[in-house]
This record gives structure tokens, C-alpha cells and sequence, in this order.
């Protein structure tokens, strides 16, 4: 499979060791050679992009129909002229990657600076990032996180060999509770379905930091199961220096890489402007048995070269004598 790396599109916020590629996000083993077919690994959301491929065309259309409704003098004036309405049309057509962009950048800032918290170190004050600061920063208040003792890791990539995927984990933390189980939030509790405490083991949890502007803090889908399932079963954790945030070294020691641990729980921490919503999930082998279900799709699709494949010719009609007469 030919992987092309999209050197234009690297940027500041990259995970260590990721890629942009024209199929997506990829990780690059520095363990493996130059030439070692094994050297890209997919990243873990981009695998599971092929079972979410169903849920994009209607965010393409909410956010487009959003982008309409903030320009509906603009459409009016262009469906008097042809030429200007082809032109709006073509305006439109791009918003929702425009939007998805804006708030793709939005969360990559606020996991810097959640980076940045976690390992002690100065960041520039963000004014739009800074209501998901606060929140994170409240988040680490209510659960008695102390970053020197309780933070083990943060913003961590992660490999996978065997299987293979890469990915990038977001805070591993010792966290403690007053019990084996936690209560859920009053306002959160479902009405279909009975709300049993939530088994909360204290420990080391593997957490991964979702941000929305728009999203409730209770807000979970099947696909962060199946991400922090990745991730829990990754085989082992790299350590680099700055010059190889791109795999730019030909040399594995130049990474320093140890055995993913075991974490007695794993969730996902909504931040949002207004507060935040802490969600333990079950991302146990049943997850991560789906999720690799997800691989040899992704693989198959991205190995795929359409085109050479058009519209044939009909077969010549040959002429016989019979016919002629």
C-alpha cells in the first residue's frame, strides 16, 4: 500500500511521530527502517473513520445549512445573477470543512495548553481556548488531582506492532474514589434505562479530552469506546525528543519507549465552556475486538486505486452473411 505524506499539511499540534497522509492521519515506527512496509501505522481515528463514515454527511449538512442561515441576504442577492449563485454554491460547498477545520484547531489548542498544565510548563493565554482550560482546570480541582504525584503521562503516543495502529492518549492518571462505584450526576441520569452506579476503581485511568462548542457535557458516541479500547491495548509508549516529532530520525535511539500499563479504568473527559463532564467507559476486549474489525477496512480502502477502472466498449457486432441478406 502507497502511503504519500502531505509535507504542506504538518502543523505545530501534530502528535509525535504523526503524519497527515493522503489517506489520513498515519504514525511513523522509528523502531522499523526506512524502508520497512510496517513503518506507517495507521492512527487509530482513522480506522475507526470508516464505521463513522454514515454519521459525516449529516454534520456536513447541519454545519453547511448553519454557514446558509448566517449568509441568507448574500444567497438572495446571488439567485438574482446565475454566475453569482454557481459561485455561492461553491462557497458552500467548502463551509463544513471550514467549520470542522476552525473547530479541529479550537481542540488541538486546548490539549496544548492541557499538555502544557500537565507537564508543568508556560503556555501563551488563549482568550477562545479558555473556557476549556477553566474546565480542565475545574476537572483537576473536584477530583483531587495533583500534577507532580497523580499525572503519569500526557499527550503520549502509542503503538501497536502486532496488529499494527498508532494513536495518541491524552492523560494517564492516578485517580481516586470513595468507592468501588461512582453515582451519576442528577441532571445526567437516563429515563429509559436504570442508572446504576458506574464502577469506579481508584487508580490509573487512561482519559481522552473531547471539546464542543456545541455538545452537552454528557455527550458519548460508540466510537470513543472503541478509540480508548485502541489505545488501552497499544503494546508500548514512546518518549522522544523534539527532532523526531515528525519521524524525521532514521534511528530508534532516538526514542525512548516502555510497556502501555495497566489502567483500571478508562474515560472520556468532555470539556466544555461551561463546565465539563467526566464519562467512564466500558472500553474493555469486546471494544477492542470491534475495533479491530475496523483495520483491514480501513487498509483495503486506502490500498484501493480507482482510476483505471471506466466505461468499456461494447463488444463489436460481427456481420454475417445470413444477417446481410
Amino acid at each position: 500500500m502507497n502511503i504519500t505524506v502531505r509535507e504542506e499539511e504538518r502543523d505545530e499540534y501534530d502528535p509525535q511521530h504523526a503524519v497527515p497522509t493522503d489517506h489520513g492521519r498515519y504514525y511513523i515506527d522509528p523502531a522499523c527502517d526506512l524502508d520497512d512496509p510496517n513503518r506507517m501505522k495507521i492512527s487509530v481515528t482513522n480506522a475507526i473513520d470508516q464505521h463513522m463514515i454514515e454519521a459525516l454527511a449529516p454534520a456536513a449538512a447541519r454545519d453547511t445549512a448553519i454557514w446558509l442561515m448566517d449568509n441568507l441576504p448574500a444567497a438572495n442577492r446571488a439567485a438574482a445573477d446565475p454566475d453569482d449563485m454557481e459561485e455561492f454554491i461553491r462557497l458552500a460547498k467548502v463551509q463544513y470543512r471550514v467549520q470542522w477545520g476552525k473547530k479541529a484547531d479550537l481542540g488541538s489548542r486546548v490539549h496544548g495548553i492541557a499538555e502544557a498544565i500537565n507537564l508543568g510548563a508556560p503556555y501563551i493565554p488563549d482568550e477562545e481556548a479558555a473556557p476549556f482550560v477553566n474546565a480542565y482546570l475545574q476537572f483537576l480541582a473536584d477530583f483531587g488531582v495533583d500534577i507532580r504525584r497523580d499525572i503519569k503521562a500526557a499527550e503520549c503516543t502509542v503503538l501497536n506492532r502486532t496488529i499494527p495502529y498508532g494513536g495518541t492518549s491524552d492523560i494517564w492518571t492516578d485517580l481516586r474514589f470513595n468507592g468501588p462505584t461512582s453515582p451519576i450526576i442528577p441532571r445526567f441520569k437516563p429515563r429509559a434505562v436504570p442508572a446504576d452506579p458506574i464502577p469506579t476503581p481508584s487508580g490509573l485511568w487512561l482519559v481522552d479530552i473531547k471539546t464542543s462548542l456545541t455538545k452537552p457535557a454528557s455527550a458519548v458516541y460508540d466510537d470513543n469506546v472503541m478509540q480508548l479500547a485502541a489505545l488501552r491495548h497499544a503494546e508500548v509508549a514512546l518518549v522522544c525528543p523534539p527532532e523526531c516529532r515528525y519521524g524525521e530520525t532514521e534511528h530508534h535511539d532516538d526514542s525512548h519507549e516502555f510497556e502501555v500499563p495497566e489502567f483500571v479504568g478508562t474515560a472520556i473527559l468532555n470539556l466544555r465552556t461551561n463546565g465539563y463532564g467526566f464519562v467512564p467507559l466500558p472500553a474493555d476486549a469486546a471494544a477492542f475486538k470491534a475495533f479491530c474489525g475496523l483495520l483491514p477496512v480501513a487498509h483495503y480502502v486506502h490500498g484501493l486505486e480507482m482510476r483505471g477502472f471506466k466505461p468499456i466498449q461494447p463488444p463489436k457486432k460481427t456481420t454475417t452473411r445470413k444477417d446481410a441478406a
